[in-house]
């Protein structure tokens, strides 16, 4: 449930491609001139903007790269 909530909302942005691979897993590509580090912390601050909307709060998510 959680990882299908988070990937709508990385899906709603035109800059993020996002599909689920597993029922807990999404991988997520930032589109645009990102070096590795630069996508690390996009990604980061997506996720915790996804936190900061959740009426629930946080939830543990995992980056793996």
């Amino acid at each position: 449930m959680l990882a299908l909530e988070l990937s709508e909302f990385l899906r709603s942005r035109a800059d993020v491609v996002a599909d689920r691979v597993g029922e807990d897993e999404i991988e997520v590509s930032l589109l645009g001139s990102y070096g590795r580090e630069g996508q690390q912390v996009a990604l980061s601050l997506l996720v915790r903007a996804w936190w900061g909307g959740r009426a629930a709060g946080p939830v543990p998510v995992e980056l793996i790269d």
